[in-house]
């Protein structure tokens, strides 16, 4: 192994792990407010703050979606209408920015830090 070998390889190693990093820290923030949508409309907002666990039945496009909020700060869809069931297998959401879509009901659930403040400015 060339000198040149094992520099490119810490390089690598130590952007990955930079990666990791800031992965990690991102993913620690949790959201305070999930937005549900069908067909780009809000049909229901779920207060994530709230330690009281709440289930909401929303009707999408093919039917009714069960969606619940857990009472720690995360939300998930445990039963849908849709063919594949998709979004009843993907991991509850919890961080801003997190997502839960089911294209066939055309439902998407979005989390967000609650307050619609200015997070930057550019020019």
């Amino acid at each position: 192994m060339k000198r040149s070998d094992r520099v490119t390889a810490v390089v690598i190693v130590c952007a990955a792990a930079m990666l990791l990093v800031v992965w990690v820290l991102t993913h620690q923030v949790k959201g305070s407010a999930a937005y549900i949508r069908v067909d780009g409309t809000i049909v229901a907002t779920v207060d994530l703050t709230s330690s009281n666990p709440s289930t909401l039945h929303i009707h999408g496009f093919l039917g009714d979606v069960e969606v619940v909020a857990d009472g720690k700060g995360a939300v998930r869809v445990v039963k849908a209408t849709c063919p594949d069931q998709i979004c009843v297998h993907t991991r509850a959401a919890y961080s801003p920015g997190d997502q839960i879509i089911c294209v066939p009901n055309h439902l998407v659930i979005t989390i967000e830090r609650g307050s619609q403040s200015i997070d930057a400015l550019t020019q």
